[in-house]
């Protein structure tokens, strides 16, 4: 990922103008890959601030280090929806952009004058991506939703909390929003080229992206094949039971040893190889029928060994096994650093920022780190200005609280 700060985007989608109404994880993580692929993302936040501004600490110079993970590539614009001058202003923009995300509730957008009806009448080509919980219509539509809801829903609970007794485990994590997110951005491109492409019609459409359904698309696919062959009679789907966690005497490690060429290098490189003569160890076939006899005799073995050394001995043997890393082990990992996984970069007046790439590696359009993130309205002025206002009605609009 290039960093070209204060430079042209170097990215796929130069060109795409995207107007981003959202807050917290899910639109704002979509819009800035499309900021990071060269789209020029226009965020659209109140005029006190979405709530990622408030998310500290850290906090430094009017930014939060949550804020940063999310909202790089763009350009802010404070602006109050409340008021008819706001919508007005949104309509305005919305006239020559490509794409507008928002993740408002069902309805609300329609509410505020900026749903789709509206802002289509002005731009026939605009592309309106709405991310909401469950989606724009159905029993459930007009519910909040947020990330542990979708986890609780979609049936992944149960897996994560049968190795621990069987009570439904939350991910860690807001892996709903963030796969959200990830699939947004990827309707999103589809979207344009539906548009433009091939074949394209020439004109917008409206899409939904519910989290549920994004939840699902990204965590079903291999749970839902006992139900693949319907009616089923199997039970219900259970973890892979192949994948734990093993202690070492000074740290963790994780890996797979399923095949037979993998399970021999394994034995033989802990020393171990009277495992494979044991019954329920000798082939695959014996040991998919029962995991956990062979799974907890090697969970024994491993555990007599160092990490760094049983690693090298798995490495000669052709095993698949890595370290259990902390996030800032792995922002340190050789391989990490090579990819340039987690990277910094230098802000003129706030220091070193830390930032995830974008994943992909384009070898003709590189994505690309143009901008840090935004302080609360820096670019208000610079668009409405670049929109056709005036110096005055900008003046003004910031008077009345309209702007900020």
């Amino acid at each position: 990922m290039d960093i070209t700060l204060e430079g042209k985007a170097t990215g796929p989608l130069q060109g795409i103008k995207v107007l981003d109404i959202t807050a917290m994880i899910t639109g704002p993580l979509c819009s800035q890959m499309l900021g990071d692929l060269g789209a020029d993302v226009i965020k659209i936040e109140p005029t006190h601030g979405e709530v990622a501004r408030w998310l500290a600490p850290p906090q430094k110079g009017g930014l939060t280090g949550f804020y940063c993970q999310m909202n790089r590539n763009k350009r802010s614009l404070a602006l109050n929806l409340q008021d008819p001058d706001g919508v007005a202003i949104l309509k305005t923009l919305a006239a020559d952009a490509d794409l507008v995300i928002e993740n408002f509730r069902a309805g609300v957008a329609d509410k505020l004058g900026v749903g789709y009806n509206d802002l289509s009448a002005v731009n026939e080509k605009l592309i309106y991506l709405a991310i909401s919980g469950f989606g724009a219509s159905g029993p459930y539509s007009d519910r909040r939703a947020y990330d542990p809801i979708a986890q609780g829903m979609v049936g992944m609970m149960h897996i994560q909390g049968a190795p621990f007794g069987g009570k439904p485990q939350l991910i860690q994590s807001a892996i709903v929003d963030k796969t959200t997110a990830t699939t947004a951005a990827g309707v999103a491109l589809a979207a344009l080229y539906g548009r433009d492409g091939l074949g394209g019609s020439g004109k917008g459409q409206r899409v939904d992206v519910p989290m549920i359904d994004a939840y699902a698309a990204n965590s079903l696919p291999d749970m839902l094949p006992v139900d693949a062959f319907q009616p089923s009679n199997l039970p219900d789907p259970e973890p892979l039971a192949v994948l734990r966690t093993f202690a070492t005497k000074d740290g963790y490690v994780v890996g797979m040893a399923l095949q037979d060429n993998h399970f021999k290098g394994l034995c033989e490189a802990l020393e171990c190889t009277e495992l494979l003569e044991r019954e329920g160890m000798r082939n695959i076939g014996e040991r998919v029928a029962s995991f956990e006899p062979w799974l907890d005799a090697i969970e024994a073995e491993i555990a007599k060994w160092e990490t760094d050394e049983l690693l090298a001995r798995f490495d000669q043997q052709g095993v698949p096994f890595g370290k259990v890393k902390t996030i800032r082990e792995f922002a340190e990992d050789p391989q990490a650093q090579h990819n340039r996984t987690i990277f910094d970069a230098e802000h003129p007046e706030l220091g070193t920022l830390r930032y995830v790439r974008y994943p992909g590696h384009f070898s003709a359009t590189p994505a690309s780190l143009n901008r840090h993130p935004p302080r609360l309205g820096e670019h208000t002025e610079e668009l409405l200005l670049a929109a056709g206002y005036t110096a005055e009605q900008v003046s003004a609009w910031r008077e009345e609280g309209v702007v900020a």
